[in-house]
C-alpha cells in the first residue's frame, strides 16, 4: 500500500495495526507540507454488501466535529472496494503506550480529564458520540495537549465478525450498559472516560480478568476497588468523582460533559485552597467550538426566494448575503479589539458587593457581568478571589439541585447524608429539624478538613432559615393572629377540647416559623 493514492492523499509508512484496519502516515497530493493520518478499514469488516455505499455520506456527520481536543477529520471515501478516512496527524505519545511504564501523576490525569470533558462536550452537543474510549485513542502531543482519536467512527464502522472475539484492552472500558447490550448514551462515554482515567492513575484498568466473558460479567456486577486505596496520595475529591463516572447505573453519572467541567471546577477550587498547585491546559476552547454548527436556513431562504431570477442575478443575490455577513463580522471583530472594555480594577469592583448580598441571584449577576469577563480578558488577576467566588456559585447551583432531585440523591460520606437530611427536613417545612440537623454535623464534621464542604453548605443553609423567618411577619400574620383569636375564644367560652385542636392545627401548620411559634406559645399561655 505505500505510495498508494487514496483521495487527495499518498501513503508514506504504516504507523499503526488494529482490529478496524492499518493506519499510514500520508502526504497530501495538493500540498507536500501537509500531513495527515489515513486508515484504511480491513477487508474483513465490510461485509455488509451495502456498507461501502453508505460509508462516505455517513461520515460526513464527523465533518462537524472541530475542537482543539479532538483529532479533526480531513476526508474520506472509497478506493479499489476499500473504504478510507484521513484524519489529522497528531505528532505525539498515546496513553497506552505511556501505561507501559506505570501510572501517571494524578495531577497530569486532572489535567487529561479536563481536556477530555471539553472534547466530549463538543461531540455531544453534535449528538455525535465517541464509543470507543481508551488509552490508544488518547494522544498527548509534546506541548502537553490531549487529542481524541477516532471520534464518533465506532458507529459507522461495522463491529469485527462474530467468530472473532473482540480484544480485552476494548473490552475494559465498556460501559455496562453496552455489555448488557443495551443501547449506548453519552453517559456511557462518561464511564469509559472514567475507565481509562482510573487507569492512568492507578496503572491498571478497573477490573483485570482472563478472559472476555469475565471481563464483561465484571464489568456489569463487580465494584472496582477504590483509586485511593491504590494510590495513597490521590485526592478524595478526585477518587469520588472517578467513583461517580464508574457507577454501574447510567442514572447516577454526571448528567452531561458540561456537568463533568463544573464538577472538576469544583474539585481544583477545593484542592488550591488545601495548597495544590495544579499546572492546568492553556483554555484553547473559547467557547466557539462549542455553538451549533451554522444551520444555512437565512441563505436557503435567500435562494428560494431568487429562484425565478437569472442566474447572475441568483449570483448576485448570493454575493450580496456573504458580503453582508462578512462586513457584520469584521464589525464585530473590530469593536471586540478596538474596545478596551473595563479594567480589572472595575470589574471586580463591580463584582464584590454582589458577592456580600444574602441573594445568590446577585452572585449570579457578578458570575455573569463581572467576573467571568474578569477571568477572561484578565486571566492572571484576582485568581484565587475568583475561584472562591465561582465555588460559592456552584456549591449554591448543587444546593438547589438537590432540593429538586430529594431522595435520589447518593450520598457519598456520613457528613453529605446528614446535610442532604436537612434540605429534605426544610424542603417539608420543617425548618426547626432542619436547623437542629445542620448544627449538629457542624458540631461532629466542622473539624474534619474532607467535610468542610458540607459544612459550609449546612451553614449556608442556617443562614436562609433565617432569612426566611425575618420574612415571615411580613407575610401572613394577619392569617395567624385571626386564627389564634378564634381559638382564645373557643378556651374563653369553655370549650377546651375545640380550642386545644385549634391550636395544635395552628402549630402543625406554623412548624418551623420561629416567630409564628412564639406567638403561639404567648396565646396559649
Amino acid at each position: 500500500m505505500i505510495g498508494a493514492r487514496f483521495g487527495n492523499w499518498y501513503l508514506e509508512r504504516e504507523i499503526g495495526r488494529g482490529t478496524q484496519g492499518v493506519v499510514y502516515a500520508a502526504r497530501a497530493f495538493d500540498d507536500a507540507s501537509r500531513r495527515a493520518a489515513v486508515k484504511v478499514l480491513a477487508l474483513d469488516r465490510l461485509q455488509d454488501p451495502g456498507f461501502l455505499q453508505r460509508f462516505p455520506a455517513e461520515m460526513l456527520a464527523l465533518h462537524r466535529i472541530e475542537h482543539p481536543n479532538i483529532a479533526r477529520l480531513h476526508e474520506s471515501g472509497v478506493h479499489a472496494g476499500m473504504a478510507w478516512y484521513a484524519a489529522e496527524l497528531v505528532e505525539g505519545t498515546d496513553l497506552a503506550s505511556r501505561l507501559e511504564h506505570g501510572a501517571l501523576p494524578w495531577r497530569e490525569v486532572f489535567s487529561i480529564a479536563l481536556q477530555a470533558a471539553r472534547a466530549l462536550r463538543h461531540g455531544h452537543t453534535r449528538k455525535i458520540l465517541h464509543r470507543d474510549l481508551k488509552p490508544s485513542h488518547f494522544m498527548i502531543t509534546g506541548e502537553g495537549t490531549l487529542k481524541l482519536l477516532d471520534f464518533g467512527t465506532s458507529r459507522i464502522i461495522p463491529p469485527p465478525p462474530a467468530s472473532t472475539s473482540p480484544p480485552l484492552g476494548s473490552t475494559a472500558y465498556l460501559a455496562p450498559e453496552a455489555a448488557g447490550g443495551k443501547p449506548l448514551t453519552r453517559r456511557s462515554d462518561f464511564y469509559s472516560l472514567g475507565g481509562v482515567l482510573y487507569s492512568l492513575v492507578t496503572g491498571r484498568p478497573p477490573f483485570v480478568a482472563a478472559s472476555v466473558v469475565e471481563l464483561l460479567h465484571k464489568i456489569c456486577y463487580t465494584l472496582p476497588e477504590r483509586a485511593g486505596m491504590v494510590v495513597g496520595d490521590l485526592p478524595s475529591e478526585l477518587d469520588d468523582w472517578l467513583r461517580g463516572l464508574l457507577d454501574k447505573n447510567p442514572a447516577r453519572r454526571p448528567v452531561s460533559a458540561a456537568a463533568m467541567l463544573d464538577d472538576l471546577d469544583r474539585i481544583r477550587g477545593r484542592l488550591e485552597r488545601k495548597g495544590e498547585v495544579l499546572i492546568l491546559p492553556r483554555l484553547e476552547d473559547t467557547g466557539t467550538h462549542d455553538l451549533a454548527p451554522p444551520s444555512g436556513i437565512a441563505v436557503a431562504a435567500d435562494d428560494r426566494e431568487s429562484e425565478e431570477s437569472s442566474p447572475r442575478g441568483r449570483s448576485l443575490v448570493r454575493f450580496g448575503v456573504l458580503a453582508t455577513f462578512l462586513l457584520m463580522a469584521l464589525g464585530v471583530l473590530g469593536y471586540a479589539f478596538l474596545s478596551p472594555g473595563p479594567d480589572a480594577e472595575s470589574l471586580i469592583a463591580g463584582a464584590r458587593p454582589l458577592m456580600e448580598s444574602a441573594d445568590p441571584a446577585d452572585w449570579d449577576r457578578a458570575w455573569e457581568e463581572y467576573l467571568e469577563p474578569l477571568s477572561r480578558k484578565h486571566p492572571q488577576r484576582y485568581v484565587e478571589e475568583i475561584a472562591v467566588a465561582r465555588l460559592r456559585i456552584l456549591d449554591h447551583r448543587e444546593q438547589r439541585r438537590v432540593l429538586a432531585a430529594g431522595a435520589d440523591v447518593d450520598p457519598k460520606s456520613d457528613a453529605e447524608r446528614f446535610y442532604l437530611r436537612g434540605l429534605r427536613l426544610a424542603q417539608a417545612g420543617d425548618a426547626d429539624s432542619a436547623r437542629r440537623t445542620w448544627l449538629a454535623l457542624l458540631s461532629a464534621f466542622a473539624s474534619l478538613e474532607a467535610e468542610q464542604r458540607w459544612g459550609d453548605l449546612a451553614r449556608d443553609g442556617l443562614k436562609e432559615l433565617e432569612k426566611q423567618g425575618r420574612r415571615a411577619p411580613s407575610t401572613d400574620r394577619k392569617t395567624l393572629h385571626a386564627a389564634i383569636e378564634t381559638a382564645v375564644k373557643a378556651k374563653r367560652a369553655g370549650k377546651p377540647a375545640e380550642a386545644e385542636a385549634a391550636f395544635k392545627a395552628i402549630e402543625e401548620l406554623y412548624r418551623g416559623d420561629a416567630d409564628a411559634m412564639d406567638v403561639l406559645r404567648k396565646a396559649r399561655n
